[in-house]
């Protein structure tokens, strides 16, 4: 099965790496579609039903990223909640140390050594240290790992808050679409009256803007700070 390479205008690639040029700033990201991005994935998923979990982690992982970097470079007066900062910067640095530790396990992977002994001391040596009792089988061992396995509680309790529905952008894109197709001028605040969460307005906001790189919208700002009106090209 191939990979999953973003196809963009003007370049593609490993979503990783797209990544990479973005955050060294080799790549505008205000100039990168993530509904696209968003779309191509869903398409890879569908053209791929025996996908693993563990490759669409790693997309959300690094999409949330691209929106958390795209948001940045457009509202640079966003004012984020401290601990979502934090949060966020520790899952990056987490999915970048299991990254790096796939590719060493490849690399041994590569070697075909799939099997360590410990080192057999001599006859008649002092043994200084702890060392397991010969009737200590890998059956054993495993039997005593998993009761260990159970008797541990969850690092993390996910709240039962997260578990919420979340809006899709191309869902959002659409939605407004109509909107503007029916009234042909409205403002971002009536769009975003009913959203009762923080994500629900950025991604109201992100579908705006790709709405008018699609030129079918045009926005317009009297003053900072102040609403935008949305009009139909």
């Amino acid at each position: 099965m191939e990979k999953y390479k973003v196809q963009l205008e003007d370049w593609q690639g490993p979503l990783d790496l797209l990544l990479q040029l973005i955050e060294g700033q080799q790549m505008d990201i205000t100039k990168v579609s993530l509904a696209t991005v968003a779309e191509q994935f869903i398409t890879y998923m569908n053209a791929n039903p025996k996908l693993k979990p563990e490759e669409t982690a790693d997309f959300l992982v690094v999409a949330a990223k691209l929106i958390y970097i795209k948001s940045k470079a457009l509202l640079p007066t966003l004012q984020l909640d401290e601990d979502d900062g934090i949060d966020l910067e520790k899952q990056l640095r987490m999915y970048k140390e299991y990254l790096e530790a796939s590719k060493n396990i490849q690399k041994i992977l590569r070697k075909k050594r799939f099997c360590f002994s410990k080192e057999k001391f001599p006859e008649g040596a002092e043994i200084i240290g702890f060392h397991a009792p010969k009737s200590l089988t890998t059956a054993k061992l495993q039997r005593i790992y998993e009761q260990v396995i159970k008797r541990i509680k969850p690092f993390i309790v996910i709240p039962q808050k997260v578990i919420q529905k979340a809006i899709k952008l191309s869902e959002r894109i659409q939605q407004i679409r109509e909107i503007v197709l029916k009234e042909a001028c409205t403002s971002f605040n009536k769009l975003i009256c009913d959203s009762k969460t923080k994500t629900e307005k950025i991604v109201s906001f992100l579908a705006v803007l790709e709405l008018v790189k699609q030129k079918i919208l045009w926005v317009e700002q009297d003053e900072l700070f102040k609403d935008i009106t949305l009009k139909k090209i």
